[in-house]
C-alpha cells in the first residue's frame, strides 16, 4: 500500500514531471525514449505513484498493443512536496540568509 509521504529519487521525480502535464499519460514507449527504464516505472506503479493500462492501436495498417502510463493523485501530492521546500528551508539555502 502507497505511503502519503514519498522521497522521490531524482530519475522518479523526471519521470512524474514529464507524466504530471499529460492529460493521457505517455506510453510506454514514449518514457524508454526518455531515458525511464523498465524497472522505473514498475517502482512508480509498485508504489502507487502511477498507473499502467494496456490498449489497442491502429497506426499504418499495423494493429498492436502499447501500455500507458498515468501518474495517479498520490504522484501528484509526492510531486508537489518535493517541489514545494518549506520556508524554513528556503531562507536557510537562500544566498542573503542571515
Amino acid at each position: 500500500m502507497p505511503t502519503t509521504c514519498h522521497l522521490l529519487k531524482p530519475e522518479s521525480r523526471r519521470a512524474l514531471e514529464l507524466l504530471a502535464p499529460c492529460r493521457d499519460g505517455c506510453t510506454e514507449t514514449t518514457m524508454l525514449a526518455h531515458g525511464f527504464s523498465i524497472d522505473m516505472m514498475v517502482e512508480l506503479i509498485n508504489s502507487g505513484l502511477a498507473t499502467v493500462q494496456g490498449e489497442w492501436f491502429v497506426a499504418g495498417g499495423y494493429q498492436g498493443e502499447r501500455a500507458r502510463v498515468r501518474i495517479t493523485e498520490a504522484g501528484r501530492r509526492a510531486l508537489s512536496e518535493q517541489l514545494a521546500p518549506s520556508s524554513g528551508a528556503i531562507r536557510r539555502n537562500h544566498p542573503m540568509a542571515p
